[in-house]
């Protein structure tokens, strides 16, 4: 079942059945590139930026792996 929690002040989590929620740790340093391509490339979010990259990462692999 789909959930909302509040998590901040006029921030909400909505809980899909289709998308996990991880988190990890960054330095400030490669934050602050990330918030800097999620800016110039026209990203709504870090999630979605994110996503994609992994996404993308995955896909250069495999196909490097198949050559």
């Amino acid at each position: 079942m789909d959930s909302v929690k509040k998590v901040g002040e006029g921030t909400y989590e909505l809980e899909l059945n289709s998308t996990v929620t991880i988190s990890f740790k960054l330095e400030d340093e490669l934050l602050g590139k990330v918030d800097d391509m999620v800016r110039r490339l026209g990203y709504t979010n870090r999630s979605d930026f994110i996503r994609e990259a992994i996404i993308e990462y995955i896909k250069y692999n495999k196909n490097k792996g198949t050559k």
